[in-house]
């Protein structure tokens, strides 16, 4: 019985692999018989040009105005693309809903949570737009039966028992997974600071018992007081030599320390696996489980909305919210209970 049922589950899922290559196979077809029509474009004074070319030319001037993990959104996005497509590079008018609904496809069934997935077409489609801007002819509707929203993950954050547990655990100093419980502890003492903010802390962005920095997502500046336990992580990892608070990054130079980061990023995620096993704790430990945890936290302890949203340099308090809707909400509960009382009317006196 259980022979069956595995060889049936093999046979779906490589019915569904046959399908989608040979909607790549056919996808492909079709474009190799579109060169006329690029042919034609290029005779009209349209623009065209592959989208690893656009990208290799643009990401100088790029990084003056984007995030370096926008940018790295877009090169992951157009790398995944052209993996599926099995063509070193995909002019821009080849990009069409069949395609990147074929594409969708693929990278589900390779295991790419929609998430992942959604990120992925919403990279595209900005590099697109980028491009349009420029004069290179790009498809309309192209995106508009893609999937490029979010779906409810599992919860991120974690208990006060939980951080308590990690603490406890007896590592040796010096080693990588002793630094990432610091790097983990510091980012809940700091407002929720992400890792990639961690991780290009400099010294000069400490003065006067105060930390302030820039987020790379969203530019916006966050401002804390240096607690007593959070100086102690500082004091700890300080090496006179770098400028960097804490022995992550090497190089100074951007692109170096970006691929640095990027490595650095997951090893990071490896080591609070490991911690999250000797810990005892259940929940999937990443390195945005700090940020939850602070906002849940915070929120528990009754700091207002707009108060969390600015901590964790929010531009928006819906996106806060995201980060808060997974906790059991007993606040509601509570405030909901206290407005029915005080609306129940009093009852009326009987006349005798």
């Amino acid at each position: 019985m259980i022979k069956i049922k595995f060889e049936l589950h093999i046979n779906v899922y490589k019915s569904e692999e046959k399908r989608g290559f040979i909607e790549k196979r056919r996808i492909l077809f079709r474009k190799k018989n579109r060169s006329s029509e690029k042919e034609g474009r290029q005779e009209a004074g349209e623009r065209t040009l592959g989208i690893r070319k656009f990208l290799q030319q643009e990401v100088a001037g790029m990084r003056k105005l984007r995030s370096e993990s926008t940018i790295n959104n877009y090169e992951t996005a157009v790398r995944s693309l052209l993996l599926y497509v099995g063509e070193p590079d995909l002019d821009f008018h080849d990009i069409t809903a069949e395609l990147i609904g074929a594409w969708q496809k693929w990278l589900r069934l390779k295991g790419v949570c929609l998430n992942t997935s959604s990120c992925y077409v919403r990279s595209l489609r900005s590099l697109c737009h980028v491009a349009a801007k420029k004069g290179f002819y790009v498809k309309e509707n192209s995106f508009e039966k893609a999937f490029t929203g979010r779906t409810q993950t599992e919860k991120r954050a974690i208990e006060t028992d939980d951080i308590k547990r990690m603490m406890a655990i007896k590592l040796k100093e010096g080693t990588f997974l002793a630094l990432a419980r610091d790097l983990f502890l510091f980012s809940c003492y700091a407002l929720g600071m992400p890792f990639v903010d961690l991780a290009f802390l400099k010294k000069s962005q400490l003065s006067d018992n105060k930390l302030t920095y820039d987020r790379r997502k969203t530019g916006q500046r966050v401002s804390m007081q240096i607690e007593p336990c959070m100086r102690e992580i500082i004091n700890k990892y300080d090496n006179p030599d770098s400028p960097y608070v804490f022995p992550l990054l090497t190089s100074q130079v951007s692109v170096q320390s970006s691929r640095e980061y990027l490595r650095l990023l997951g090893r990071y995620n490896r080591a609070l696996k490991v911690l999250a096993r000797k810990a005892g704790i259940h929940c999937r430990l990443t390195s945005y489980c700090s940020r939850h945890t602070w906002a849940s936290l915070a929120y528990q302890k009754n700091i207002d909305l707009p108060v969390i949203s600015k901590a964790l340099g929010h531009t928006d308090t819906h996106t806060t919210l995201l980060y808060i809707r997974g906790i059991n909400d007993k606040r509601l509960h509570d405030a909901n209970k206290k407005l029915l009382d005080d609306l129940t009317p009093v009852p009326l006196m009987q006349e005798p």
